[in-house]
């Protein structure tokens, strides 16, 4: 595995294990339909939340070093892809309503720069059945995300969580494919 592939796995892992503890602490999240951001609010979630998202922008960065320059595009995303990530952490989105519009903001653009990214890297794959599948999951997943955002009741976790899935999977296995020519 490339160095730069290995930085977004153990990113990914960083992630999912933050948000595994988050559940395990407080299941209730599941339900709530706040999404990830759900366990940035409370006391006893938000150190492994912020630990699992911070651990992600931290080996983003790292892999942005890793990159070749040639890469600019994708090293650029992944630039841009950190401070979003804080923002998400230090904003939390019950915090008052300006907090709640940093929040969203940051998440929005988040979710935007993903999917813009993933579309980037489908084009440099040369459409590869695979980035194409694990993009139009990733899709799939915003748009019900978008779906579930106001709702009392839904999947908001669910789908933001299968969305980061998706885009993360396609992180780890673009890089040492894109110079595969």
């Amino acid at each position: 595995m490339k160095p730069v592939a290995r930085s977004i796995l153990f990113g990914q892992l960083f992630l999912y294990g933050g948000l595994l503890a988050c559940v395990l602490l407080k299941p209730a999240g599941l339900a709530a339909n706040d999404g990830i951001s759900y366990y940035g609010i409370f006391r006893e979630t938000f150190l492994p939340y912020a630990v699992g998202l911070l651990g992600t922008a931290y080996f983003a960065v790292r892999a942005v070093g890793q990159l070749p320059e040639s890469e600019r595009p994708l090293r650029t995303a992944l630039k841009i892809y950190t401070p979003l990530i804080v923002g998400i952490v230090i904003t939390p989105y019950a915090a008052g309503q300006w907090m709640d519009y940093l929040h969203t903001a940051c998440g929005s653009a988040l979710f935007s720069l993903q999917l813009i990214l993933s579309g980037y890297l489908i084009w440099r794959l040369k459409y590869a059945w695979w980035a194409t599948a694990l993009s139009l999951v990733e899709l799939a997943a915003g748009i019900l995300s978008l779906i579930y955002l106001n709702p009392t009741h839904g999947f908001l976790f669910q789908t933001q969580t299968i969305f980061q899935l998706a885009f993360g999977a396609l992180l780890i296995l673009s890089p040492p494919r894109l110079h595969a020519d």
